[in-house]
Order: structure tokens, then C-alpha cells, then sequence
């Protein structure tokens, strides 16, 4: 029993250090330019390894996007556990998920993977349409929650509840991908509250 444990925590341990020897890598020479040779290397292992554990580059970087992906749920479940209105529920899932970008280096390495150094390349092109069905999906669940807001008075009865929620959701890529192109200007995470206000004051009802 303690070697079938010990075993499958080496396999849990050389999977994290693939995926962080991969994000390193990717961050730093892109997704293309970065070959297993090189990732195997940096995390000590064979390249058979890898194939073992993902079974390839793209398996690798997909895995990296569901990581921040989950993260990224765990920040909007904490804010929508704390209760309140629509809209103050709605200012702090912004709120949180902009001060965790900032907070958290590895989140914010694979956020800028995703939009900079991921490039087009063809091995991508599966997760590619898998993440743009998962958008597909949150803007739906985003939008029914924004029919209910509506519907109780909350955010004003001219909205279209699918528009509020592509744009709620651009908002936010759109704040971080501002902070990262100049993290001097401005603390993302001091002023995550501030940005989240701005957008949803044109939202509330009156």
C-alpha cells in the first residue's frame, strides 16, 4: 500500500514539475520555439516522460489553461459564497479575479501565454475550440445570471442579458490585459475594486 502511494505521488510530482518546467519555458521563448528537448531538460526527466504523463506539448498547455481556469472558478465561487446583491456580487468577482492576476505570478504567467506567446500554431488548434466552446459556456451561465438581476430589479430592464455578459467578460480580459502591458502604471490589485465600480454603474437600475 505505501509503495503504490509513494509511487503515485513521484507520478503527481514529475507531473507539477513538467508543467512548471513548460510554463517557464513557454513564457519565456514562446510556445512554438519551445521543443520537448527543452522541457524535458529543464525538468530533469526523458523526453518519453512527458509522453507518459501528457502525451505531447499540446497536452501540456492545455493543462496549464485548465489550471488557471480552475483558479480563476475558485475566485468567482468565493465571491459569489459571500452573498448579497447581483451587483455587489457581480463587483466582486471582477474585483477578486483582477487582484488575483496580480497576486499570483504563475496565474499571470499562463494568462499571458495564452494571449501573447501562445501564437497559432496548428497543434493548438483542438484547445483552441475547446476553450471557445468554454467561453461559449460562461457567457451563457453569465447572461442567465444577469437575466435574474434583471428580473429583480437590479440592473436595468433595457439590457440584453448576452450583451451585458460578453461584455462583463471583455471588461475584465480587457483591465488585465491593460495592467500587463505596463504593470508600473498602475497596481491592478489596488485598484480592481475601483475598476469593477466603474463598470457596473452603468448597469444598475435607477
Amino acid at each position: 500500500m505505501y509503495e503504490m502511494r509513494r509511487t503515485k505521488e513521484d507520478a503527481a510530482q514529475t507531473r507539477q514539475t513538467l508543467l512548471d518546467a513548460a510554463l517557464e519555458l513557454f513564457s519565456r521563448q514562446g510556445y512554438q520555439a519551445t521543443r520537448l528537448e527543452d522541457i524535458a531538460k529543464a525538468a530533469g526527466v526523458t523526453r518519453g516522460a512527458i509522453y507518459h504523463h501528457f502525451g505531447g506539448k499540446a497536452e501540456l498547455y492545455k493543462s496549464l489553461m485548465e489550471a488557471a481556469s480552475a483558479q480563476e472558478s475558485g475566485a468567482v465561487e468565493t465571491a459569489i459564497s459571500e452573498g448579497g446583491s447581483l451587483p455587489e456580487i457581480m463587483t466582486r468577482i471582477l474585483s477578486y479575479s483582477l487582484a488575483l492576476l496580480e497576486k499570483d505570478r504563475r496565474l499571470r504567467q499562463i494568462f499571458e501565454l495564452s494571449l501573447i506567446r501562445a501564437g497559432n500554431d496548428p497543434d493548438l488548434e483542438a484547445v483552441r475550440n475547446q476553450r471557445l466552446e468554454q467561453s461559449e459556456i460562461l457567457i451563457n451561465s453569465t447572461a442567465s445570471i444577469m437575466a435574474q438581476g434583471i428580473i429583480r430589479g437590479e440592473l436595468r430592464a433595457d439590457l440584453d442579458p448576452t450583451t451585458v455578459a460578453r461584455a462583463f467578460i471583455a471588461y475584465q480580459n480587457g483591465v488585465a490585459t491593460l495592467w500587463l502591458s505596463d504593470r508600473q502604471a498602475f497596481s491592478l490589485k489596488e485598484k480592481a475594486a475601483e475598476f469593477a465600480d466603474v463598470f457596473m454603474v452603468g448597469l444598475l437600475a435607477r
